[in-house]
């Protein structure tokens, strides 16, 4: 099934939508990798910057601990529609069509904890977005991020996800104001995941929105998911590749 595109929804304006089978939300063991990634600093007034679809919110919702609030936004009409009833939430996790620039912190409050998986390359003014997150932040609450990493990378993939840049190290830490966060950890990680996407993006220029693509996804994403990454977790417990297919960071805001 396609997906329709709610006219006038500029957060998804050039890019290209297909099959449905095209999601991370079936990539059990790497929806788990993402989530152990950051469990240790998530709180328990957490405000999800990006629904999607959904699956890392439900990644939380199924780990050990459920966090007594977790409010998800949504900025894009489309994406809001077409997964509004992909899972059941508990009362605890509530779900809005909203920018993050427009939250008003007298109606919304203060959260200990703000996650952006995979959402700061999607926003042209990435720096402003973690400004307006330091409003919405608790004193020495923690600001979790995970993006694509190395430009070099960058490819037909990134367009067609409307990707506005890929991250390195140095590119992050550029747009956090150090008067107003520390940065406690900051690392890559898939080295593997590098190989890959030069492989099949970069020099093949697959597009998953396409027969190649959906195969991509279910055949050989698959094997990557349930053998590659468990792999891959359980080396970077001891090694911290200076490469690596994604980049994440750990904020906290100074009292």
């Amino acid at each position: 099934m396609t997906r329709q595109v709610v006219k006038g929804d500029q957060y998804v304006s050039g890019m290209g939508w297909g099959n449905d089978e095209i999601t991370l939300s079936d990539l059990i063991n790497y929806r788990k990798y993402q989530y152990n990634l950051i469990s240790k600093f998530i709180g328990n007034n957490i405000l999800e910057v990006g629904s999607g679809d959904r699956g890392f919110t439900q990644q939380i919702v199924n780990s050990e601990r459920l966090p007594k609030k977790l409010f998800s936004i949504e900025p894009s009409q489309t994406l809001f529609a077409q997964f509004e009833n992909r899972y059941k939430f508990p009362d605890s996790v509530s779900f809005e069509c909203i920018d993050l620039f427009n939250l008003d912190i007298n109606k919304y409050g203060r959260f200990d904890t703000i996650i952006f998986i995979h959402v700061l390359e999607h926003i042209l003014k990435d720096r402003e977005a973690l400004d307006k997150s330091y409003e919405l932040l608790e004193p020495n609450g923690h600001i979790l991020i995970e993006v694509p990493a190395l430009q070099f990378l960058f490819s037909v993939h990134d367009t067609l996800l409307g990707h506005y840049r890929r991250y390195t190290k140095k590119s992050l830490k550029n747009i956090i104001d150090k008067e107003k966060f520390v940065i406690k950890k900051i690392w890559y990680q898939d080295f593997i995941g590098v190989i890959g996407s030069l492989y099949f993006f970069k020099i093949r220029k697959v597009k998953l929105d396409t027969d190649a693509g959906v195969g991509l996804v279910k055949n050989q994403g698959k094997l990557y998911d349930r053998y590659v990454i468990p792999f891959q977790e359980f080396i970077e417990k001891f090694i911290k590749f200076p490469l690596g297919l994604s980049l994440t960071a750990v904020l906290q805001k100074k009292s």
